[in-house]
């Protein structure tokens, strides 16, 4: 049985660059992103002052959207790493939680 799933010197780091990562959906929002504010720029040039505000609003919507991706990927990372073997357990809520022995046994 042959490992061949990382070739030898294959980079260990993604290199999907920031934001980038595996996900599609986040990705079409940044590509999305990128072409509103191209528009906007142009409406800007044009001075059409109506388009500009409509695609600030978009871009905003957009800018959410994609932060709020973030923040789910990241949660499900940090819940995925939780919960690998030899992953250090969380710890009890409660700081104080343990804090006391009893030497009585």
């Amino acid at each position: 049985m042959g490992v061949n799933s990382v070739g030898f010197g294959a980079p260990a780091v993604d290199m999907a660059g920031p934001g980038g990562g595996s996900n599609p959906r986040l990705k079409a929002l940044e590509q999305k992103l990128q072409q509103l504010t191209q528009e906007k720029k142009k409406a800007e040039e044009n001075k059409d002052e109506d388009k500009v505000r409509k695609l600030e609003q978009q871009i905003q919507n957009v800018k959410r959207q994609i932060e709020q991706l973030k923040k789910k990927e990241e949660k499900e990372d940090s819940d995925q790493k939780a919960e690998e073997p030899g992953a250090p357990a969380a710890g009890p809520s409660d700081p104080s939680a343990g804090a006391y022995v009893d030497v009585t046994a």
